[in-house]
């Protein structure tokens, strides 16, 4: 391990720190500090604050000088650069200066310059010498030169793609299959380009999808093909979806499915299904906490999971996600690169997630979701994250526009000195009514669900159903022959 003088340590580490917590005026003048004690690392990361900022000219100039204080990283940002321009000469030099420094990143890309020039051989030491460094693309480049288009030794890139799928790589795992099919082992292909789809190839869920299809399991290529458009967003498979599901007589699924990445116009049918249920109550959590907030600006933080609206400080709250007002576009709290699940206010949101994934619900698994196709996409999102938000229990729902009013961000709360919402008979006709409104097609579940959420007893027919709560109210809705809401009555318990 290289040591640096004593000087130099403290301001860079600090430097670091200043950086990450976003600081960067007090991060750049510790580094420049600790690279003038004498730490080269001040000048990379020097250099990496200017590259991000767009200075590309800066940013060289920072990792020529670490580079010469014997940086291989900063060497290999140098020679990157000269290669983006064009100067293979001064990019062959500074890479080879990486490499001999122990910088994977080095080797790698300057045996992809002796392979573009024609020295194979020599290039192949670079991989193995870039793989023994920790490169699992150094290790799929010794596959793909070793497979030759399955015209070479299939044996030495099955070991080379196997070994670098085993270290994350997706795009070993998928060639790995082709390798293995070459070589007769049509199961080993499977095997690996599963390992690939969990590897988010993009061509991986596909494949496996046909070769489903193909061998006639429709339900194990339907459960491929929307791991493809979720994780991928490839065309073919939302288009093979849209047929398969319109061969089964599912228009709802396929609608869902063609329009899900040219912009959503309905819900997935396994959305509609969960939040159908839940509905009618979270309107009422919904009614209770805007009475008992009421309007104002709102201020939040998700590291104290703090809310404050009118004055008032609410705690347990949750960073739901935020609408793009320019895109129509959903985005996810855990899926906003500013975030993330790392977050105290955000981690919570894992329950939403993991009960999107049991139960195969789209719209709580993509991180990032194209509402467009709505008649009101901004109340189709809101309708999203109050029926996501039940899943936390709590007390619902609170949003405030950002960004000059270009976007919306949605918190849940879960504040115990909030009031509850109670069962009234009365209400609860109101309640299941407009409820029913938003989802049309699972009117009965929107009872059913509402009833069940207050501990009624339910007692169901196909021409009505009736819930009585544990406090006596009683609540009796009749339905038409295709389960659309026909009346409602609401009342106390016959007495015996």
């Amino acid at each position: 391990m290289t040591e640096y003088p004593a000087g130099s340590v403290e301001p860079y580490e600090r430097g670091l720190e200043a950086r990450r917590g976003g600081n960067l005026a007090e991060a750049e003048e510790l580094l420049r500090e600790a690279f003038e004690a004498g730490h080269p690392g001040g000048a990379h990361e020097l250099g990496s604050i200017a590259a991000e900022r767009g200075d590309d000219r800066e940013a060289l100039a920072w990792w020529r000088r670490a580079a010469e204080a014997g940086l291989p990283e900063s060497a290999f940002e140098v020679g990157y650069g000269a290669e983006r321009d064009g100067d293979l000469e001064t990019a062959e030099r500074w890479y080879r200066r990486s490499a001999e420094g122990g910088f994977s990143g080095g080797a790698l890309n300057l045996g992809i310059l002796l392979e573009n020039r024609g020295d194979v051989e020599q290039a192949m030491d670079l991989f193995r010498r870039a793989w023994e460094l920790g490169s699992d693309k150094a290790a799929f480049n010794l596959g793909r030169l070793c497979d030759d288009d399955g015209k070479g030794d299939l044996e030495a890139a099955e070991t080379w793609y196997a070994r670098a799928a085993e270290r994350g790589n997706g795009g070993a795992a998928f060639n790995l299959g082709f390798v293995r099919q070459d070589r007769g082992d049509p199961a080993g292909r499977l095997k690996a380009w599963r390992l690939a789809a969990d590897l988010g190839h993009p061509k991986a869920a596909f494949c496996l999808g046909d070769h489903s299809q193909q061998a006639g399991d429709e339900n194990a290529a339907i459960g491929w093909f929307r791991r493809s458009v979720q994780e991928a967003g490839v065309e073919h498979a939302a288009r093979r979806l849209g047929d398969l599901y319109r061969r089964r007589g599912d228009e709802r699924s396929a609608r869902f499915w063609s329009e899900f990445l040219s912009g959503l116009g309905c819900y997935s049918p396994e959305f509609e299904e969960f939040a159908s249920a839940g509905s009618a109550a979270a309107i009422q959590r919904q009614n209770v906490l805007n009475a008992a907030v009421g309007d104002g600006d709102i201020a939040f933080d998700v590291d104290a999971r703090t809310l404050t609206a009118g004055g008032r400080t609410l705690h347990g709250m949750t960073f739901l996600g935020s609408f793009s007002h320019v895109s129509d576009t959903w985005l996810w709290a855990w899926a906003n690169p500013h975030y993330g699940d790392g977050v105290p206010a955000v981690a919570p949101l894992a329950a939403v997630r993991e009960h999107g994934a049991r139960r195969a619900i789209p719209e709580l698994t993509v991180g990032r979701l194209d509402l467009s196709g709505f008649p009101d996409p901004h109340q189709a999102a809101t309708t999203m994250a109050i029926a996501a938000a039940a899943l936390l229990g709590g007390n619902g729902v609170q949003s405030c526009r950002v960004n000059d009013g270009q976007g919306s961000f949605y918190f849940h709360l879960d504040d115990p000195a909030l009031p509850a919402a109670e069962f009234d008979p009365l209400s609860a006709t109101r309640l299941m009514m407009t409820a029913a409104e938003v989802f049309p097609t699972e009117q009965r579940r929107v009872v059913r669900g509402f009833l069940a959420h207050h501990g009624c007893r339910i007692r169901e027919s196909e021409e009505i159903i009736e819930g009585v709560a544990p406090q006596g109210g009683q609540v009796t809705v009749a339905f038409t022959p295709d389960g659309a809401i026909k009346a409602t009555s609401a009342g106390r318990a016959a007495a015996g």
